[in-house]
């Protein structure tokens, strides 16, 4: 389920013996374990957090009993194994609740990481990913009344998209805002005045920009970019991972195996794809052996430091070049 569908089934049924939590937004992640652990009354018993534990560990606290509770809550940062778990879900302990925030990477087809993947499979899946516009919208709204400050709607639009819609950069940049304009109102302009737009973000205008041959408007972007995202080294990182995102997305036609390979909610491979259609497989291609030789020619020094940036983003324009 999305995270934003967890309040109402928490609400309307009791709590799932187990969650695993998906996604990469440590505040949703954040806010979905205080929702689900809000089930046990007196926490400082009945809830439980284990950084890496071993499986016997785990099942050690799921088999104790609450403390003047319905609930226990067992809050497990990162798996890394499920030997002694198993056969637990085929028969959980009624009164405890496992929470599951993140999982070791292991070798492809070891036979601990397919047996922790099987009993993972068994939990309740929790997609703790940016989330959409809309949440956004009310939670900034709710936020703003704490500071009797407004928000608007472009303001909200405009942090969404500086964010990615990643709350945790949201959670902050809403709170200075409103505090900011605490008695009046948070407007677009206020955004573009106070918030510096995520790299993430700044990459994808440079792209579009590129798309379009519009290589002035992509310095413009760049030069909006914080110092340490403008380094050479960082933007050859932000550009090469961006285009390259978009070239596999055009030839890998198996979604599920794309999203693996790429670490990427399977709910963002449309959008990736639709942003790489508009490139194409041997435009995009291309844009990347450029970017490869401009950083070969930065490491050998064949390209000084200075000029670094003014080639990269031709390369990522597919030649095209312009003044500052």
């Amino acid at each position: 389920m999305r995270f934003t569908e967890l309040k109402s089934s928490l609400a309307s049924a009791p709590p799932s013996f187990g969650y695993y939590l998906t996604g990469d937004d440590e505040y949703v992640r954040s806010r979905a374990v205080d929702m689900i652990t809000a089930a046990a009354s007196y926490p400082e018993f009945n809830v439980t957090v284990l950084d890496s534990p071993s499986s016997g560990a785990v099942l050690d606290e799921l088999n104790a009993l609450p403390v003047m509770s319905d609930v226990r809550c067992v809050v497990v940062r990162t798996l890394s194994e499920a030997e002694e778990l198993a056969g637990y879900p085929d028969d959980p302990n009624p009164t405890s609740v496992l929470v599951v925030c993140g999982r070791a990477k292991g070798k492809r087809g070891d036979k601990k990481d397919v047996r922790l993947t099987a009993f993972l499979s068994s939990l309740t899946e929790v997609d703790c990913s940016p989330v959409d516009k809309t949440f956004v919208f009310r939670w900034m709204a709710a936020e703003g009344k704490k500071y009797d400050a407004a928000v608007t709607r472009e303001a909200a639009e405009l942090l969404w998209q500086y964010c990615r819609g990643y709350m945790t950069a949201i959670s902050v940049e809403t709170d200075k805002l409103c505090s900011y304009r605490s008695g009046g109102t948070v407007t677009a302009d206020d955004v573009r005045d106070l918030v510096s737009p995520s790299a993430e973000y700044a990459v994808w205008q440079l792209a579009e920009a590129a798309a379009a041959g519009d290589t002035a408007k992509a310095y413009a972007v760049l030069r909006s970019m914080d110092s340490s995202a403008k380094a050479p080294e960082m933007l050859f990182a932000l550009l090469y991972r961006h285009f390259r995102r978009m070239f596999y997305a055009l030839v890998t036609p198996d979604e599920k195996t794309l999203a693996k390979e790429l670490d990427m909610n399977p709910r963002s491979i449309f959008a990736v794809k639709r942003e790489a259609s508009r490139f194409g497989a041997a435009t995009l291609k291309n844009i990347l052996l450029r970017l490869s030789r401009a950083d070969g020619d930065l490491k050998s020094g064949a390209l000084s430091r200075d000029a670094a940036a003014e080639v990269l983003i031709s390369a990522a324009a597919g030649g095209k070049t312009a003044g500052w």
